[in-house]
């Protein structure tokens, strides 16, 4: 980017957009949020190319390989395949996406509960940090749709882990923060460890992002602050 010029706007009339994401490639962003649509956008023209419509409760077309049946909070294209992507929100799930067969999930994982941006994807790993108070930080297998990992979050008995963003920093770490601990940690996930931590004053964190390479993190809340870490 050159300059600070807007080279376009898009608006989505009566939706509230919770999650965006471009494909490996760049030829395509989707949007997804309050009406449970998803869009896919071609990037070149910023025009809407397809519609993921959500299911009618009215006319009962809710299945497992439809849309979603609540709020969409996170959306996430494969970093190595441009056609795959991944949603998640209130309905308990993650649905894959082929999006040129954009009619129907491929694949579900039934579980997690996406209040935020805790969902990333690395190779055929799936990271899901769900507001819950247990078990929250997960991985899954992307093939299977199969639980791989409960990860160990710190939290306290009373606190509860409750996480709304979630990313994988390298082959063996990942970040998570939530509104449990209001804060986030780094966490091995061969050994389990809490390699670091970063806490606000009872803020919940609402996002977490990694820069290339994954050894700094910059994670963020409700009370304003920025912090960046280096993972050592």
């Amino acid at each position: 980017m050159d300059s600070e010029t807007l080279l376009a706007t898009v608006t989505e009339k009566e939706n509230e957009i919770n999650a965006m994401d471009f494909c490996m490639d760049g030829s395509t962003y989707a949007t997804a949020g309050k009406d449970r649509h998803i869009r896919l956008y071609d990037s070149h023209t910023n025009q809407l190319s397809h519609i993921l419509q959500a299911p009618d409760f009215m006319t009962g077309d809710v299945t497992p390989s439809s849309g979603h049946s609540r709020r969409i909070f996170a959306l996430r294209f494969h970093p190595g395949e441009r056609h795959m992507f991944l949603t998640a929100g209130w309905d308990d799930c993650v649905k894959i996406w082929d999006k040129r067969m954009a009619k129907e999930a491929q694949r579900v994982i039934n579980g997690p509960h996406i209040c935020g941006p805790g969902l990333d994807i690395q190779g055929n790993r799936v990271l899901t940090g769900s507001w819950v108070p247990h078990n929250a930080l997960q991985l899954w297998d992307l093939r299977t749709s199969q639980l791989q990992k409960n990860l160990p979050f710190p939290g306290g008995p009373t606190q509860g882990q409750f996480l709304y963003a979630a990313r994988f920093c390298d082959q063996d770490i990942v970040v998570a923060g939530g509104s449990g601990t209001s804060g986030a940690s780094a966490i091995h996930t061969g050994t389990n460890q809490v390699l670091g931590e970063i806490l606000l004053p009872n803020k919940p964190v609402q996002a977490v992002a990694v820069a290339p390479g994954g050894r700094v993190v910059a994670v963020a809340g409700v009370g304003g602050n920025l912090h960046i870490a280096d993972l050592h």
